[in-house]
């Protein structure tokens, strides 16, 4: 087991699994966020967070299940994967999510799917749909989603869609102009600058217990050389130099164990 104490950290700081505790809050995630809250708590239907492979959607996308999966007053579902045969496996999936019984066929399931929402609506609630992987989705599933963002009042959405894709799911929504049209808010997440990459480490390290630098400044600018910024690649960097540093025995990690890795990931 490796002896992570001797490099001043209680558990490991880099991960490739989404763990909100280690979720650092860039400028653009405080943006991306932003615009997504207020989507889905003034009622505006679909919001839609496009973004590379990497960047950190699925930590988006788990930081807002987090947000409203417990708050009062909403019903919050996460679809991770969005791969699915037809639209109503799709829309049977959904409704299993929010506690409702499968029909069957796509009409009463919908018509089911519609009074549970009406029912919440009464109750003051508000009713929240995650979808991650979004670019999985093809076909009659884009039009399942306009269905039913037309449950709806006069002013709000019953349902409020939150849809995260890489951006495959950018081009697909320009062929699908209906559902297009319905967009509230559109947020592109991007690979971090320098200093939110020191930054994200920084965080990520005192985190796991370490209240001082655990690289040099000429690692970390060779970390944001090499990962161009993506929080994903960042973390496989520091995966990998962990051990390296522990049979080092150094106190700190420099360029040159950086440098061993990345020649390795090559």
């Amino acid at each position: 087991m490796l002896d992570l104490e001797s490099l001043g950290l209680v558990e490991p700081p880099f991960s490739l699994s989404p763990d909100p505790r280690y979720f650092y809050v860039s400028l653009q995630h405080k943006a991306t966020l932003a615009k997504a809250t207020y989507g889905i708590e003034q009622r505006q239907g679909l919001s839609v967070i496009f973004g590379d492979v990497g960047v950190g959607k699925t930590t988006i996308a788990r930081r807002l299940y987090q947000i409203y999966r417990d708050r009062p007053g909403y019903h919050t579902a996460y679809i991770p994967t969005p791969i699915y045969p037809s639209d109503f496996q799709f829309l049977k999936d959904i409704c299993a999510e929010f506690g409702i019984n499968a029909k069957r066929s796509k009409l009463r399931q919908l018509v089911a799917f519609e009074s549970f929402l009406i029912e919440a609506y009464r109750n003051g609630e508000n009713v929240l749909l995650i979808i991650d992987e979004g670019q999985g989705i093809i076909g009659q599933q884009f039009e399942l989603i306009r269905q039913l963002l037309n449950f709806e009042t006069d002013t709000q959405k019953l349902i409020q869609i939150v849809l995260i894709g890489q951006n495959e799911l950018r081009n697909k929504l320009r062929l699908k102009r209906a559902l297009a049209s319905r967009v509230a808010t559109r947020s592109t997440l991007e690979p971090l600058h320098f200093e939110d990459t020191r930054s994200m480490i920084t965080f990520r390290v005192m985190v796991a217990g370490r209240q001082h630098p655990l690289f040099t400044e000429q690692a970390l600018r060779r970390i944001y050389e090499y990962s161009k910024g993506m929080p994903r690649d960042i973390c496989v960097i520091g995966l990998n130099v962990l051990p390296l540093a522990v049979l080092s025995r150094v106190p700190i990690i420099n360029e040159a164990l950086v440098e061993q890795v990345i020649e390795e990931l090559r």
